[in-house]
């Protein structure tokens, strides 16, 4: 069995040092951290091809990746881990590299894990994604951009879905002009999302993590992202490959479905092959592979800028 060696962190502008690192919360966050967690690192990869997952966040942080001329919007890209690690590359940077070159201003979201036992629990999970939309909105001019959407993989769909849903929860106290920006994508990708807490098609790490292990059936519907749809939503699109193993497809239709039954404007692509996870590198040959064009179509359908 091949050891697994992790490596503290304390920002990810020491994982990325070419790009611009923008923490979210004061250093008082930090310090009141659970006692004996620390912020880690896994390298799958090597240093020619990363795959790093982080662990243990204790610093919210995003890392900026910006086009050669932009196109005026922004994607807040949310990778997933099952909820107890975030796949910082394969779902953050890889991504951020490919959209920026067409156009997007990238931002890959390091969140705390509802399952490290933060003060706030779950709950300082969705805080992460709302202060980084707010931080992002409030700065939009250094970024040249005017719009800016949540992109988000396997449980970071999750986050993403939980955001345009309950943008307007009050997680926090607010601490700066920023908080009182618009935490409200202007609209939402969900990449082979967990969206539902029901037993029969959720991811069950995703919900343990949410949820604990003896959470009672009344509790689904708090995470569940369907029973969340309201008619304030944003635009939303969603990609999901039929033999994915982990996260089954059914929590995609039941988001169409939800969308749809609330007139909020929706895109879906169901594909015979990818399985779960492929992100970018594990689309080779699959027809999937051109997904990262069929969003770009659909934002600029939209006109978001």
């Amino acid at each position: 069995m091949t050891e697994v060696i992790s490596y503290l962190f304390t920002s990810l502008n020491e994982l990325n040092p070419q790009y611009t690192t923008l923490p979210l919360w004061p250093d008082t966050l930090t310090k009141a951290a659970p006692i004996g967690l620390q912020q880690s690192y896994i390298e799958r990869g090597d240093p020619q091809c990363h795959d790093r997952l982080t662990i243990n966040t204790t610093q919210p942080e995003v890392t900026v990746v910006t086009p050669s001329a932009s196109n005026g919007i922004g994607i807040l890209l949310i990778p997933g881990g099952g909820y107890t690690k975030i796949a910082y590359d394969k779902e953050g940077i890889d991504i951020a590299k490919e959209m920026s070159a067409q156009g997007y201003t990238c931002f890959v979201l390091n969140y705390r894990l509802p399952g490290d036992g933060h003060a706030m629990g779950s709950e300082a999970t969705l805080a992460d994604a709302q202060r980084a939309i707010r931080i992002i909105r409030h700065q939009q001019h250094t970024w040249q951009i005017s719009s800016i959407g949540a992109v988000g993989f396997s449980a970071g769909g999750h986050l993403a879905g939980w955001l345009g849903a309950a943008y307007e929860r009050a997680t926090y106290t607010p601490r700066e002009l920023c908080d009182s920006v618009s935490a409200r994508p202007d609209f939402l990708g969900l990449i082979y999302p967990v969206i539902s807490m029901n037993a029969e098609v959720t991811h069950l790490g995703s919900r343990q993590q949410l949820l604990g292990t003896l959470a009672h059936e009344t509790l689904h519907p708090t995470y569940s992202i369907e029973t969340m749809v309201h008619d304030a939503m944003p635009p939303c699109f969603l990609l999901h490959a039929n033999d994915d193993p982990a996260v089954s497809a059914e929590n995609s239709l039941i988001m169409w479905q939800a969308l749809k039954a609330h007139n909020i404007p929706v895109e879906m692509h169901l594909v015979e092959k990818g399985g779960h996870g492929f992100g970018i590198k594990q689309t080779r040959g699959l027809p999937v592979a051109t997904w990262p064009q069929w969003l770009n179509q659909w934002i600029r359908h939209h006109k978001f800028a």
